[in-house]
């Protein structure tokens, strides 16, 4: 199932526990994870790296069949997901671990992507594309970033800061916390 990047309020409502989010807008990425996954769960989270789970599989595998005693639920965000992952994502799958959410985040992915391919055709898969941001959207962050904090501030200086996040939300509000 494909959800688009407009569409992220329908994350919430979806009861799929795997999920994908690739696309070059790192920003986008790292906000959607933070305030769409990581400060709405009660649980307890990992972040792990798809080289970590491929090193040690069967041992990786075996700590996800194990329930914790403390925490009913689990997030798991997996960087750097490519095509290598695709016998893990079966694996998982196949068992039907309910207590597992698993987010996998990769960078762009081509349209023949074995991985992308899967998450758009099966139902029970959730995956979103983030696409780089245009002058337009990040220039509109920007004023709402301004009219916010009450600072008024010209077109010229938010022009600046938006060809300075080179299409990157994630550029784009480290330039402003700056201010």
């Amino acid at each position: 199932m494909i959800i688009k990047s407009y569409e992220i309020d329908k994350i919430s409502s979806t009861k799929n526990k795997l999920i994908l989010i690739y696309g070059p807008n790192r920003g986008f990425k790292d906000q959607i994870i933070k305030n769409k996954f990581e400060s709405t769960f009660v649980g307890e989270i990992s972040r792990v790296e798809e080289d970590e789970i491929l090193k040690n599989y069967e041992e990786f595998i075996s700590n996800l069949m194990n329930k914790s005693l403390f925490d009913d639920e689990r997030l798991i965000i997996i960087s750097r997901s490519s095509d290598k992952i695709l016998k893990f994502i079966n694996e998982i799958r196949d068992r039907d671990i309910q207590t597992i959410k698993i987010v996998f985040n990769s960078n762009i992915l081509e349209k023949k992507s074995k991985l992308r391919t899967l998450f758009e055709k099966e139902k029970d898969l959730t995956c979103i594309p983030f696409y780089e941001d245009n002058d337009k959207s990040l220039s509109i962050i920007a004023q709402n970033f301004f009219t916010k904090k009450k600072i008024k501030i010209s077109q010229e200086i938010i022009n600046l800061l938006v060809n300075r996040s080179k299409g990157d939300r994630g550029n784009l509000n480290n330039e402003l916390n700056k201010i």
